[in-house]
């Protein structure tokens, strides 16, 4: 099947993109990597009036170590996070999902936001948010706001969004010295959604015990 007809737009800045979404409501649809969206406009899952193009935009580019924070933006693709030295270091368990996320075409235009602001229960970025305790920057009309990863994420493809807010960066704390992390996964074939998954990070401590340990389980 094809999609059903639309319209399109490519702003030139997000505060455009808001204005663009504030205006089409639930009839808009963020276009960045278009792993998910594209499939279902073909299958007519999804009807949406107009498709807002944000690829290009700035803002929502970039890796960046701030303090003791590491800063992700949400058009950042899969394959770039995961060659990301930046990343390497501040929080290795991301570098460590990437080998899990599909294939390389997918990866290469896949985006980590784009993962997060769909929410699949079965993905890799989600559950890397809950485990490394992530925070999410949306902004919308009335400016930014930060939703920790626990508040962000309420049900299957259902998130804290508002209709009228677009995510721009996520926030993960820098790793602590010494952490250690593991991706395991459990599917069908290689790159498919997992049919379980587990993300860990911890801090060896004395006497062959962990501290600090955060995990996440997905796809159960």
């Amino acid at each position: 099947m094809k999609a059903a007809p639309f319209s399109y737009a490519k702003p030139t800045s997000v505060d455009e993109a808001i204005k663009l979404k504030a205006r089409h409501g639930d009839g808009a649809r963020f276009l960045a990597g278009g792993q998910s969206l594209m499939p279902a406009l073909n299958l007519r899952l999804d009807k949406p009036d107009l498709l807002i193009d944000i690829n290009g935009l700035t803002e929502l580019e970039g890796v960046a170590v701030t303090g003791a924070t590491l800063r992700i933006g949400a058009l950042v693709r899969h394959a770039a996070l995961g060659r990301s030295e930046v990343v390497a270091k501040a929080a290795p368990l991301l570098v460590r999902c990437v080998e899990h996320i599909a294939h390389p075409a997918i990866r290469n235009a896949g985006t980590f936001g784009g993962s997060i602001a769909l929410a699949d229960p079965a993905a890799e970025w989600p559950a890397a948010c809950l485990a490394l305790d992530a925070r999410m920057v949306a902004i919308g009309p009335d400016g930014e706001r930060g939703i920790a990863a626990r508040d962000y994420f309420q049900g299957l493809y259902a998130t804290a969004l508002m209709t009228d807010e677009l995510l721009l960066r996520v926030e993960v704390p820098v790793a602590p010295q010494g952490a250690r992390a593991v991706a395991l996964e459990l599917t069908r074939r290689r790159g498919d959604f997992a049919i379980a998954g587990l993300l860990a990070q911890a801090v060896p401590a004395a006497g062959g015990m962990l501290a600090s340990v955060r995990t996440a389980f997905f796809g159960v």
